[in-house]
């Protein structure tokens, strides 16, 4: 797709199908890069690539922000490597927020998938996200949000290794799961 960034002698309504354009194109970009990042994690070959020793090192070196990576993810792995959604279908969701897709993908199955394609690909977030939540039981946590550093120091705990995980526990005084199994052996 070629874009001209001259928009100055272009009627406004051509300017509004343009930008229009352009971010679907970019939430269709998302999707397809949490597959591409889905396929190397699983895979391993991002390893080598830059210095990094995590999958989390490696998204920063590449310029990638960690949890954005993993919610393109857990959209792709959802939609795509999961349940195969069409081009068709993807191009539909791909103007929807982030985050409105990440509480599809929490609730999405074959039998739903095309409600909830509709439902993505028609309402505005808030309402989108509201039924979701009523129709499908997903969307927004019961759970009390953490506080942003909280949330901060939880998310990238869980993309340390086993290893980092235990040595981290060791230092805080806590026993990991399988330190307690091996000890009740």
């Amino acid at each position: 797709m070629t874009y001209s960034i001259h928009t100055q002698a272009m009627p406004a309504a051509d300017v509004y199908q343009l930008a229009t354009r352009v971010h679907r194109h970019i939430g269709f970009q998302k999707i397809r890069l949490g597959a591409m990042l889905c396929v190397l994690e699983e895979s391993g070959e991002w390893r080598g690539r830059t210095a990094a020793s995590s999958f989390r090192g490696f998204l920063q070196e590449e310029g990638i922000y960690p949890q954005a990576a993993r919610q393109y993810m857990k959209v792709a792995r959802k939609f795509i490597l999961e349940l195969d959604m069409s081009p068709e279908q993807l191009r539909a969701v791909s103007r929807a927020s982030m985050r409105v897709l990440c509480a599809a993908a929490d609730v999405a199955t074959r039998d739903n998938l095309d409600e909830l394609v509709d439902l993505v690909a028609t309402l505005p977030r808030p309402e989108a996200m509201e039924e979701i939540r009523l129709r499908f039981g997903g969307g927004e946590s019961a759970e009390a949000p953490f506080s942003k550093p909280v949330g901060r120091i939880l998310n990238e705990v869980g993309e340390l290794t086993q290893t980092q995980r235990a040595e981290l526990f060791s230092r805080l005084g806590m026993r990991t799961a399988s330190a307690r199994t091996s000890n009740a052996s």
